[in-house]
């Protein structure tokens, strides 16, 4: 993929950064501001080699010479590096970056966030009145499963189309526990990769009030001693 066949060595592998792993990248075209993910397939000490990200399910090269801010993610911490698009492998299927100079590392989120594989009894879309403080629902529900969640929000896996900024409304049943309604605001999307037919929708919280919060508290203690009891954490 790069200038040379031979393998070379990771000198990033203990900071995480290694092949398979999801990378979102962010930079500037022109007056816009672009975010992707993709997945790392190569690294060396000259250059990464990544997929194509893919924007609306057609891949979309990352412009040669493109400076682009990455992060990525590894147990609690979030890790940060600048590159520059150095080119794209003979056959198109990756682009190239030069390896990261440094990569600095921040606290993840500050909620906890724990793996899920929940159905929504209701998840639809807010529009928000200026006239009137109340979120009115909009169109039919959508479909989606709820990935991952945490005090402060959830991500949601889905096929249905999203914007960043838009307020969703959601209920959802905790097993053992109760349901569970709140409104929130998408955050970031993840667009599919080449093997992913859904994309991710992050979203935060704004309005869980404390009988809400209490429960996913409870859920969340109690789906991690069943992890424990498995050895999943």
């Amino acid at each position: 993929m790069g200038a040379s066949s031979l393998p070379r060595k990771n000198p990033f592998e203990g900071q995480g950064l290694v092949p398979g792993l999801t990378l979102h990248l962010e930079f500037t075209l022109g007056e816009r501001q672009e975010t992707m993910v993709t997945q790392v397939e190569h690294v060396d000490e000259q250059e990464l080699a990544v997929l194509v990200p893919m924007h609306r399910m057609r891949r979309q090269p990352l412009p040669v010479g493109q400076a682009i801010s990455a992060s990525y993610f590894k147990q609690r911490l979030e890790f940060t590096f600048v590159s520059t698009v150095r080119g794209h492998s003979s056959d198109g299927q990756h682009d190239l970056l030069d390896a990261p100079r440094l990569i600095t590392s921040t606290e993840r989120r500050g909620a906890f966030r724990l793996p899920t594989a929940l159905r929504p009894s209701s998840l639809f879309r807010l529009v928000i009145d200026k006239e009137n403080p109340s979120d009115d629902p909009t169109s039919a529900d959508i479909e989606a499963t709820l990935v991952d969640l945490s005090e402060g929000g959830v991500c949601l896996s889905t096929r249905i189309g999203a914007a960043m900024g838009e307020r969703l409304g959601i209920q959802v049943e905790l097993p053992l526990i109760g349901v569970m309604t709140a409104r929130m605001k998408v955050v970031a999307i993840e667009e599919p990769l080449d093997s992913r037919r859904n994309r991710r929708v992050h979203c935060a919280f704004t309005d869980l009030g404390r009988p809400d919060r209490e429960r996913i508290a409870k859920y969340l203690m109690r789906r991690q001693l069943e992890m424990r009891r498995r050895g999943q954490l």
